[in-house]
């Protein structure tokens, strides 16, 4: 006759499951950033290839922000996050215990997702002045007695050629962070050995 796990034995095997599974979505975050990165890595502007990474972007930055939403849920589930009654640490038990790598490793993630979402919040305000760019080309073609629309439309031009800029150098520094991202994640699979 088979007996019932324990309580702590499906927490356990829970944090088994959240820890590998953590691992598995971090590694598709990672690969998924590196495919956002413009194909460029010297970054310099060249008009047409810009316009193509920009636009593949706007099409794959919501993927990335649901594959990192879904590790961080990984990553919170793995360190029992709200939960200190179910957390033990490292030092005190080597094989299930929780490491400060890893409630680190929540807090890059988060940092990330914020990131994200600010690219997003920014790519939705480019395509609505990107939209009134247009109104405003059309507003060209009709004759206008006053208004300024020459020199609105120059600007939003000089505009979006800076964000484009802008977005680079912000994934450039995200890259940046990956680094001590990837440490982190390094040392949490040595570190854990789930049988």
């Amino acid at each position: 006759m088979i007996t019932p796990l324990h309580h702590s034995d499906y927490t356990l095997k829970n944090r088994a499951f959240n820890c590998r599974m953590r691992n598995r979505y971090y590694e598709e975050v990672y690969y998924a950033f590196r495919a956002l990165l413009p194909s460029d890595p010297t970054g310099s502007s060249n008009s047409g290839l810009d316009a193509a990474w920009f636009e593949n972007l706007s099409k794959e930055v919501r993927r990335y922000e649901h594959l990192i939403t879904t590790c961080l849920e990984y990553a919170q589930a793995a360190i029992f996050y709200g939960k200190a009654d179910y957390a033990t640490l490292y030092s005190k038990d080597k094989r299930w215990g929780i490491l400060q790598e890893e409630i680190f490793l929540v807090h890059f993630l988060q940092e990330l997702l914020s990131t994200i979402r600010y690219i997003i919040t920014r790519l939705d305000t480019d395509k609505m002045l990107q939209d009134w760019s247009s109104t405003i080309q059309d507003m060209k073609a009709k004759p206008v007695r006053y208004g300024f629309v020459n020199s609105i439309q120059e600007k939003l031009n000089a505009m979006s050629t800076a964000t484009i800029d802008e977005f680079k150098d912000l994934l450039k520094h995200v890259l940046d962070r990956f680094q001590i991202g990837n440490t982190l994640f390094g040392t949490v699979q040595e570190l854990q050995n789930f049988y």
